[in-house]
């Protein structure tokens, strides 16, 4: 992963309204204008971003497993050619990402065809708090239902309470016959020790969604 001359916002962002948020409190609601597309040449930055966002877990794991854990994460080159990477601009500063599969069987994480995959919900930890993660997950939940996707399927961990609580609060619901290990997915021997990775759905029309 390379160095950046990345800079996180701390400014005000651009609120429309306020809606109530999981933990109760009312929080604002961004605009989605400052959310486009990445561009190649932006790759190390956004790792970066990543890498800073994800920083905060490196307690709740292990060695062994985050740091292959945050390399994946941090890999957004890999992925370039089946996700769309998508950024939230604010003021001429990124301030968080998110990877969206329009097809999530090309994540290699379990899903059926017939649904789009959300991976790598990242915002960096000054711009956090702010609404940034929820506009991204919706631009996300928007992309999948114009492409008429099915549902739209994500992995996260329990430790990571804040994206849970943000995931249930729009509506995604556990799917725990598609959970996995970190083993699973890292390659690392099991037998150091192993972290589970839970399953989300958010269903779109009755009936479309795997319910095993």
């Amino acid at each position: 992963m390379g160095t950046s001359s990345r800079t996180t916002a701390r400014a005000t962002p651009c609120i429309r309204s306020t809606s109530q948020s999981s933990e109760g409190d009312l929080m604002p609601v961004i605009s989605k204008q400052g959310i486009r597309l990445a561009r190649h040449e932006e790759l190390d930055e956004i790792s970066a971003l990543v890498s800073d966002a994800f920083t905060s877990f490196q307690h709740a794991l292990p060695r062994h497993i985050f740091e292959p854990y945050a390399n994946d994460a941090c890999d957004l080159a890999g992925r370039w050619e089946d996700a769309s990477l998508a950024v939230f601009e604010h003021q001429g500063r990124l301030v968080g990402t998110v990877s969206y599969y329009a097809e999530a069987v090309h994540e290699g994480m379990g899903w059926p065809p017939g649904l789009a995959g959300l991976r790598t919900l990242a915002v960096a930890p000054s711009a956090q708090g702010h609404g940034y993660g929820r506009a991204l997950c919706e631009w996300c939940v928007m992309r999948a239902r114009q492409q008429g996707a099915g549902a739209l399927a994500l992995h996260t961990a329990s430790f990571m309470t804040s994206a849970c609580m943000l995931y249930e609060n729009l509506g995604f619901q556990r799917r725990p016959a598609y959970d996995l290990f970190a083993s699973d997915i890292l390659g690392f021997d099991p037998a150091l020790g192993d972290q589970k990775v839970i399953a989300y759905l958010l269903p779109f029309q009755h009936g479309d969604s795997p319910d095993r």
